[in-house]
């Protein structure tokens, strides 16, 4: 993949697209099991690379008409890093990626199996985007009471992350907002204005539970860690 670290008018990267209805946020592990014909014939292409070179960009569709099979897909995905991958005795392959840059996708490409497309990698946040004490602290205060009122323990000793970009990650990942809404979250570039906006929905997923004293009859995963 080309380097993290790459000025914003680098060359477009060609990379194949694997649209799916969840939100892959950067630093995340995502396991997948690929059956559909066209995304077997990905992994055999991802199989003939080298395994830095085995990646691949997840956008999140947009369903177009309820009822029908008919999508569209949003915009801006992460790159999925492929970090194993297995082809099972069925035919199907277990593969396991981490999120990696967010991109922008500039052309499509249907000339191929799957999705392919042109894609400008996203600019790498800068420290001029991470947020001040302030913010931290009144986003893991709505956090940890958004967790407490889903019935989440909490041990003592539990540290969450203090760089912002990571720590906004976790919580989009974590927590069970609408994809909408994560997909959002994504397209924020500066962890400051991504972790002020979730402080304000946590705050009022906290209101909307407190008031309506409904509870999910199972442990929502809210201790997710990022890789």
């Amino acid at each position: 993949m080309h380097d993290e670290n790459a000025a914003s008018n680098a060359p477009l990267l060609r990379i194949p697209l694997f649209p799916l209805p969840t939100v892959l946020v950067p630093g995340l592990v995502m396991p997948l099991v690929l059956f559909e014909p066209k995304y077997l014939k990905l992994a055999e292409n991802l199989m003939e690379q080298d395994e830095t070179e085995r990646y691949f960009g997840i956008v999140k569709t947009i369903p177009k008409t309820v009822g029908t099979a008919d999508i569209s897909i949003n915009t801006i995905g992460t790159i999925a890093q492929v970090q194993s991958m297995e082809l099972l005795p069925d035919g199907k392959w277990d593969m396991v990626t981490v999120g990696n840059r967010k991109f922008r996708i500039i052309e499509l490409y249907q000339d191929l199996a799957y999705l392919t497309a042109d894609v400008e990698l996203l600019p790498e946040e800068t420290q001029a985007d991470e947020p001040d004490d302030e913010i931290l602290s009144k986003l893991t205060t709505a956090f940890d009471e958004y967790r407490e009122l889903l019935g989440v323990s909490i041990q003592d000793n539990e540290d969450l992350p203090t760089e912002g970009q990571t720590l906004s990650y976790l919580i989009t990942a974590a927590a069970m907002f609408s994809l909408d809404e994560k997909q959002a979250l994504l397209e924020i570039h500066s962890s400051r204005v991504r972790l002020q906006k979730l402080t304000k929905i946590l705050n009022r997923e906290v209101a909307i539970i407190s008031q309506l004293r409904c509870f999910p009859t199972y442990e929502p995963n809210l201790q997710v860690s990022l890789n």
